[in-house]
């Protein structure tokens, strides 16, 4: 027998029982797994590879491309940051009235001076312009988070995200003069029963589940990580007797209440954001903010239930919490 054959006879077998096992082990999961990743990448799934929020940094600061939205979560936070004694954080808010992320993009790639900035630290707000553009904001100043937001009526449609998410982080990133920055997503509230658009989503809470659904596939796809639930913060609230308003925590049925709603918003955003880069607990502020005897006046009787329904929203950003009440 031809001695070529004969080992070729002995080798066979002996190959199969040695590899077969290591393939079914270690190259079928592989090739399984970047299968998985292709799929994945086709499919935009987190695209992004956010950096984690600065810790102790020696200034923070923090740009908030928006609409009124975004000057509502911020407007509470001066006396926030007052209260604590933290001077070293500012945010500036982009602000466009009914802006959506379209918008933001289209804006963008136009080079419009269309917004408002006002900027928000210790020592209170300040309108920095009048008219600027997105592009002069963050080509000129430099960031360490950047939060985006939805327009609120379509807040609860992911579809009206895509692409323009993903292309206003491009756009930022071929842009900016930052040497790095941390996405943040800005999630909105559903409006008062009242509001006459709430029909789109049947009711408060179907609003306020589609804005949660939505809000839950865009931190999948696009891998922000950095959720300022907002919207379940007002909805933990509204479930509270004691913070309960008539208007339900807005003061037209859409944009949130001037005191009570501004604070929970404020606290929702300092604990989302502000507080993992400090180590400072939103317990220890003592803000007052409307006028005495007001039903909406934040004050020592339910200033913690305020920062308590904003904690647990950040714990749970998807589901309303029962807040615990102990007795007096």
């Amino acid at each position: 027998m031809n001695i070529k054959y004969r080992i070729r006879r002995w080798s066979a077998p002996l190959v199969r029982r040695v590899f077969a096992p290591m393939f079914r082990r270690v190259f079928a999961p592989l090739m399984l797994a970047m299968a998985s990743y292709n799929n994945a990448m086709a499919q935009d799934v987190g695209y992004l590879c956010n950096p984690p929020l600065p810790y102790m940094p020696v200034k923070l600061d923090i740009l908030f491309i928006g609409n009124s939205f975004s000057i509502d979560t911020s407007s509470a936070l001066p006396s926030i940051l007052e209260s604590l004694g933290v001077s070293t954080v500012n945010v500036y808010v982009l602000y466009k009235g009914g802006c959506s992320m379209k918008q933001h993009y289209e804006y963008f790639m136009g080079n419009k001076p269309v917004y408002e900035l006002y900027n928000y630290n210790y020592l209170g707000e300040r309108k920095i312009s009048n008219s600027i553009s997105l592009n002069e904001v963050i080509s000129t100043y430099t960031f360490d988070i950047v939060v985006f937001q939805q327009f609120s009526l379509e807040s609860g449609n992911y579809d009206t995200y895509e692409p323009y998410l993903s292309k206003l982080i491009q756009a930022y990133k071929v842009t900016t003069l930052s040497p790095r920055t941390t996405f943040a997503f800005n999630q909105t509230w559903a409006y008062s029963s009242k509001h006459k658009n709430i029909s789109r989503y049947k009711n408060q809470e179907g609003m306020y589940n589609s804005i949660v659904a939505a809000c839950k596939k865009m931190k999948a796809r696009s891998g922000i990580d950095v959720i300022i639930p907002c919207g379940t913060a007002v909805q933990n609230a509204r479930n509270v007797d004691a913070l309960k308003t008539e208007s339900e925590l807005t003061r037209d049925d859409l944009h949130i209440d001037l005191y009570m709603g501004r604070y929970l918003l404020g606290c929702t955003f300092y604990e989302a954001v502000i507080a993992p880069c400090i180590g400072r607990n939103i317990h220890n502020d003592i803000s007052i903010l409307g006028k005495s005897g007001a039903p909406n006046q934040v004050n020592n009787s339910n200033r913690r239930l305020l920062q308590d329904c904003a904690k647990l929203a950040v714990a749970n950003n998807w589901s309303v919490s029962e807040i615990p009440v102990p007795d007096k």
